[in-house]
């Protein structure tokens, strides 16, 4: 299995397809009274499919890298991130293996490359989004050693959590 750096160059606004199929989700619930209450518990939804595109190399991304591996000349898989200079944290923003070589070990390598050229960049930590009704991504990167560090109930819409998809914050100390 060989990881290969992408050119940004060449791969500049490279459209990435994500898909996934799901049958739980982590419902957040924050109850205000004398205190604020915050409790995130897994639930049962209907088999829901969820779609979505996003791009290699956005202009909001301070200095990032790309990395894939290829089967043939088709990219099966690819992790984008970069160093957040003003907190010293390493961000990915990308992260995706084609569901057809799912659980084959591709996102495994893909993550523990990007948590080495992490650790060489001197990072402190490693972050990274997932929405709260992805729960394979969820199971996955709790597996690599990923804990849940925040959340925000109105990244995607006002009604994040009425539609059962809150952007939670997943992360990794480093040091």
């Amino acid at each position: 299995m060989k990881i290969v750096e992408l050119n940004k160059n060449e791969y500049k606004g490279y459209e990435l397809e994500y898909e996934y199929t799901t049958r739980f989700h982590y419902a957040v619930i924050i109850k205000k009274k004398k205190n604020i209450v915050i409790s995130i518990k897994k639930k049962k939804m209907r088999k829901t499919e969820k779609k979505f595109t996003d791009h290699l190399f956005a202009e909001y991304i301070e200095n990032p890298r790309a990395f894939a591996i290829f089967e043939k000349k088709k990219m099966i898989g690819v992790i984008e991130g970069s160093l957040e200079s003003w907190n010293k944290r390493y961000r990915i923003w990308n992260f995706i293996v084609d569901k057809r070589y799912r659980k084959e070990g591709y996102g495994k390598e893909l993550f523990k490359y990007m948590v080495e050229l992490a650790k060489k960049e001197d990072a402190r930590a490693i972050v990274l989004e997932v929405q709260s009704c992805n729960e394979g991504a969820i199971g996955f990167y709790m597996s690599q050693g990923l804990h849940f560090v925040g959340m925000d109930t109105m990244s995607y819409t006002n009604n994040d959590i009425e539609e059962k998809e809150v952007r939670l914050e997943f992360g990794m100390r480093l040091k």
